[in-house]
């Protein structure tokens, strides 16, 4: 009940920041800042007008954003108050967000900062010279930046010793895990996780015939995954350390995934899953939704999937199975037969990151609000957003309140949630099995992984990037039709290399030994 009082008193406080905001003018000789427009040093006194500030990029994320004055925002006025300066903020839609960038960066109408994801987004700043280096700035500035973000981050940002954006560190660096309903292993007899990829084909055969989901029918699907080979097919070849479209060594060179010999031990993996009737037979032409369809419907046994899914799996499974003891579960990827090396889905290191440009009227600025974000007070902004308007505090202890994002239409802040993991925030977050669902899937995405030499690589052209999609014809013949895997695979590889493929091996070689060494 204390609680409770607290909540409402601290948003009533709330509510009159914002009535008060929304009546009122700036009350200054100095424009505050607005969306969707750069307005200078921007704030509604000579005081405010004396704080550094910066123009900013970022998406809208689809969600409500602040228009008018922006400093009247409560959660923008927190950001400007702790951090002393002003971000003026241009929120662009979410659909096409790196097509707007170009759009305007053509037009010479360029930001201070903007947000990207990596290094390359096909936005073209960092290929035309026009990122700032901030090794510098960050040296002078960015004493929680140095202590905060780890050394893997900073890596997947710097291009020859020179650190070129602001990353934020994934908490969850293997990008897909397997997903397995827990409830059929202990349904079948299946007491321990498979660490093989030969004992996951017997877990599956288990799905196949003990009518794990108990309802007397033959309908369950023991692995389901995308049409197109897309990544939700990547637990399969991560088993051999393969990520069909990353960059690999092979000989000397950096070559795709697909062309690489382990390739064909996820193929013939897969064609033994379709003959024995353990991979979805619709696997080649499952959208996203149907696929999401048939596994929140509860007939799929396993799948891969993003770490983040993992208690959205769990609630959405029960709710479409009342009455049944529901548990989907997040489980290490099974080493595949003859293959030592490391295995997973390939490690997205950084989530998103932010790059300053070379015209930036004081960069010093930017990394000072971003050092900010960095600290114990940004990280708590950031992911639970402003006391009194998203959560409350007693006694050192977060009281978050979820559905206030959307009442406050504050979830857009997510833009400058730069931390990887924060132990008080995420206590404040999730609780229960929803903790628990997690922590784990957080524990093995930062166990397993493999690595990709071509992470950050600028995009190629359009008939080189066309050249990752011929895989998938010769794949479906092996998978489906039961060709042979030795035959097929090495004519198509050979026929590859000579029909453009030699072209695109030899850039992502040379762009790796001139970025990466």
């Amino acid at each position: 009940m204390k609680t409770q009082k607290k909540w409402v008193g601290m948003l009533v406080i709330a509510a009159m920041m914002t009535a008060a905001g929304c009546s009122g003018t700036n009350g200054g000789n100095t424009p505050a800042p607005t969306s969707n427009a750069s307005t200078g040093n921007g704030g509604g006194s000579d005081q405010s007008a004396e704080k550094q500030a910066f123009s900013i990029y970022v998406p809208d994320l689809a969600k409500a954003v602040p228009s008018g004055n922006l400093l009247e925002d409560p959660t923008i006025a927190y950001m400007a108050e702790k951090s002393g300066i002003t971000p003026n903020i241009t929120f662009l839609a979410n659909a096409n967000y790196v097509d707007q960038l170009k759009l305007k960066f053509a037009a010479s109408e360029f930001p201070d900062v903007y947000m990207g994801f990596g290094l390359t987004q096909g936005d073209g700043a960092l290929d035309n010279d026009l990122i700032l280096p901030l090794n510098d700035l960050i040296d002078q500035y960015g004493t929680n930046l140095k202590e905060v973000i780890p050394q893997y981050a900073w890596d997947a940002v710097t291009i020859n010793g020179q650190i070129m954006a602001i990353p934020e560190p994934s908490n969850t660096p293997s990008s897909r895990l397997f997903y397995v309903r827990k409830d059929w292993m202990d349904a079948v007899g299946i007491a321990e996780f498979p660490t093989t990829s030969d004992e996951l084909l017997d877990m599956l055969r288990a799905f196949r015939d003990g009518d794990p989901n108990q309802n007397g029918e033959k309908d369950e699907i023991p692995f389901t995954m995308r049409e197109k080979f897309s990544w939700t097919g990547d637990m399969i070849w991560g088993m051999w350390g393969i990520s069909p479209y990353e960059g690999i060594e092979l000989d000397g060179e950096v070559v795709p995934g697909f062309i690489h010999p382990n390739m064909k031990q996820g193929l013939a993996f897969m064609q033994t899953m379709y003959k024995e009737g353990l991979l979805d037979s619709e696997f080649l032409l499952n959208s996203s939704a149907i696929t999401q369809q048939k596994v929140t419907s509860g007939v799929a046994g396993t799948w891969g999937s993003t770490p983040s899914n993992a208690f959205n799996f769990q609630k959405q499974v029960s709710e479409a199975l009342p009455g049944v003891n529901v548990d989907v579960v997040t489980m290490p990827t099974p080493r595949g037969t003859g293959y030592d090396g490391p295995v997973g889905s390939v490690n997205f290191k950084v989530n998103k990151s932010y790059l300053v440009m070379k015209s930036a009227k004081d960069p010093a600025a930017v990394v000072k609000f971003f050092d900010w974000l960095f600290s114990e007070d940004g990280q708590i902004f950031s992911e639970i957003g402003v006391q009194g308007v998203n959560y409350a505090e007693e006694d050192g202890k977060y009281f978050y309140r979820e559905t206030s994002e959307a009442e406050a239409k504050t979830e857009w802040r997510q833009v400058f949630k730069m931390h990887a993991h924060n132990e008080k925030a995420f206590a404040a977050k999730y609780s229960g099995v929803q903790f628990e669902k997690m922590q784990n899937a957080i524990a093995i995405s930062n166990e397993e992984g493999i690595e990709s030499l071509t992470m950050g690589m600028p995009a190629v052209g359009q008939n080189l990037f066309n050249l990752y999609y011929e895989f998938h014809e010769p794949a479906a013949r092996i998978i489906v039709e039961g060709a042979d895997v030795d035959e097929v695979w090495d004519e198509f590889v050979k026929n590859w290399r000579a029909q453009g493929g030699q072209e695109l091996i030899d850039e992502m070689t040379t762009w790796v030994n001139e970025n990466k060494q």
